[in-house]
């Protein structure tokens, strides 16, 4: 079974980190350690796959603010000053003309989910969405075995937040 059916995915990256117990208690403390720490996660799940993710994260202010993390798999973009995550994420899939090809990634049902899901994307919560993408990490099971609070990802501690409640199951 694979993760989705999109080959793009485009994640409310704040959404998803402050939906995550750990993730949202290494923010309160080091905002660039939590990103990283959740985009490892990313990295290590698309090298295997053919789809491309772009996580969208509010602003540093100024323009869009674009990297590529790997290059055509994974990019990270901060929206502009004035422009929140959400309308960035909206913008994008808007402009594409191909809003069936992308999942969007939040758990923001009443804004983004249910805006998205009328352009016609697949919808998946935060919780869902990582909850099935570190059960498939190949990399996920050399984690096991590492210490907590080292700046690695402590797979089971994640695996044990998430419950099976269905939350922001696509019905695409």
């Amino acid at each position: 079974m694979t993760l989705i059916r999109s080959q793009k995915i485009i994640i409310d990256g704040y959404n998803v980190i402050y939906t995550d117990d750990r993730l949202r208690r290494i923010a309160c403390r080091d905002m660039e350690r939590a990103r990283e720490e959740f985009l490892r996660v990313l990295e290590d799940y698309i090298k295997a796959k053919d789809i491309q993710v772009t996580v969208v994260f509010d602003g540093k202010g100024g323009m869009v603010e674009a990297e590529a993390v790997v290059p055509g798999k994974l990019q990270v973009v901060y929206s502009a000053t004035g422009q929140s995550a959400d309308d960035l994420i909206l913008s994008v899939v808007e402009e594409s003309g191909k809003a069936r090809s992308y999942m969007v990634v939040t758990s923001d049902r009443a804004h983004i989910g249910g805006m998205a899901k009328r352009l016609g994307c697949e919808v998946l919560g935060s919780k869902r969405f990582l909850e099935r993408l570190l059960k498939r990490t190949p990399e996920s099971s050399k984690h096991r075995d590492e210490k907590p609070g080292q700046g690695n990802i402590d797979t089971d501690y994640w695996l044990g937040m998430f419950g099976t409640d269905g939350e922001g199951e696509s019905s695409n």
